[in-house]
C-alpha cells in the first residue's frame, strides 16, 4: 500500500541484455520492499498507471543491472518529458526497447541511443520517462 492505496505498481514486464522490452503473459504483484524503495524515488500521484520491468541480463551492457526495476508510467503517446531522458519506448510494430531520445518530432519520427550505444532513427508510437531504477 501506497499513502493507505493498495500498490499501483505490477511487474508486467522485463528487459533482456539489449535492452529489449518483453511483456509478461501474467504480471506479478512487487514484493513490499521494492514498493516502498518506489515510493521513496517517485510520487504516485496523478492518473498513470505505474509498470515495473525487471532487468535480465547477465551480461551485455545491461549486466550491472541485473535484477534491477525500472519504473515508467503507461502511456498511448509520445510524452514531451521522455525526450532528452532515459525512456521506455515503443515502435509501431510494436517493438518495445529502452532508450535515451535525442530528438523526437510531433509525428513520432525520433533519433534514439540503445544501450549498446547505437544510433537509430525510428517512428516511436509511445514513449515514457523512466522514473525510476531500483537496484
Amino acid at each position: 500500500m501506497l499513502d493507505g492505496l493498495p500498490s499501483r505498481i505490477l511487474l508486467a514486464a522485463t528487459v533482456n541484455e539489449s535492452g529489449l522490452v518483453e511483456r509478461l503473459k501474467d504480471p506479478k504483484p512487487l514484493p513490499q520492499g521494492i514498493i516502498d524503495r518506489a515510493q521513496a524515488a517517485i510520487t504516485l500521484h496523478g492518473n498513470g498507471k505505474i509498470i515495473a520491468a525487471q532487468v535480465r541480463a547477465s551480461s551485455g551492457p545491461l549486466a550491472m543491472f541485473d535484477d534491477a526495476v525500472v519504473l515508467f508510467r503507461a502511456t498511448e503517446e509520445v510524452e514531451t518529458a521522455a525526450i532528452g531522458t532515459l525512456a521506455i519506448c515503443r515502435t509501431y510494430d510494436g517493438e518495445q526497447m529502452i532508450v535515451k531520445i535525442e530528438r523526437a518530432r510531433k509525428t513520432g519520427e525520433a533519433r534514439v541511443v540503445t544501450v549498446t550505444g547505437k544510433t537509430k532513427e525510428l517512428t516511436l508510437q509511445t514513449a515514457a520517462p523512466v522514473l525510476a531504477i531500483i537496484p
